[in-house]
């Protein structure tokens, strides 16, 4: 797969000064570099962050209506039409509003949060992963609460098993009311997407395999 779209070079661009822990691991897929793996810390992840917001990742409520508010901001209108076309599998929609909405506010958490998750409805863990990053480069000094499952949902979506199922149970130590448990975790995201929910089944799949069915462990400390 190659990452030809003015979305996709907009944020390489941005991500080139990025430092990104860890090497990669896992087979490149389609000729493209898998996310490099990069573990929690054993600390808990609190910092509500508020620009994570107004998407079905940001709650359990039903979808917002986007385009019913003509006042926003042209980002934040880009934005919303990129989630939603992506959302609804518009490759090409998605790539037009988001490169559009980079080149006016490259530095905007809230459109590299939703650029992200935008990539993991389209099927590219490794763009989600340098978008997450480029938003954390941002505000080194907090730990959003929404980084966690963003980052175990990536690496499901790669592949790698193992950093997803860490990065799953820091989601659990976190935030327990959320993700204490598989079947919570399966509530909690009732109203995603279903390419979101299909990566949320594969990771339950996969840490009830690896826990024989128990919920996730409080994660563990690993060197940073």
């Amino acid at each position: 797969m190659k990452i030809g779209t003015v979305a996709g070079i907009v944020v390489l661009a941005l991500l080139g000064n990025v430092a990104m822990a860890r090497s990669p691991v896992g087979p490149a897929a389609h000729g493209v570099a898998p996310p490099p793996r990069i573990l929690p810390d054993g600390r808990p992840y609190g910092d509500a962050d508020l620009s994570a917001r107004g998407l079905p990742e940001a709650s359990s409520g039903p979808r917002p209506l986007y385009g019913a508010f003509p006042e926003l901001s042209p980002v934040r209108r880009l934005t919303d039409e990129g989630w939603l076309a992506a959302a609804t599998h518009r490759d090409s929609a998605a790539r037009i509003n988001f490169g559009r909405a980079l080149r006016i506010k490259p530095n905007d958490r809230r459109l590299l949060w939703a650029y992200g998750w935008a990539q993991l409805n389209l099927g590219r863990p490794e763009m989600a992963m340098a978008a997450f990053q480029r938003n954390l480069a941002l505000r080194p000094d907090r730990r959003p609460l929404w980084l966690p499952m963003a980052m175990a949902l990536t690496y499901t979506a790669a592949g790698d098993r193992e950093a997803a199922l860490a990065w799953y149970r820091a989601a659990a130590f976190s935030d327990p009311l959320r993700w204490g448990s598989d079947a919570v975790a399966l509530r909690t995201t009732l109203h995603w997407t279903s390419r979101e929910r299909a990566l949320v089944r594969r990771l339950i799949d996969d840490a009830s395999s690896d826990a024989g069915g128990m919920p996730p462990r409080p994660v563990e400390a690993v060197a940073p």
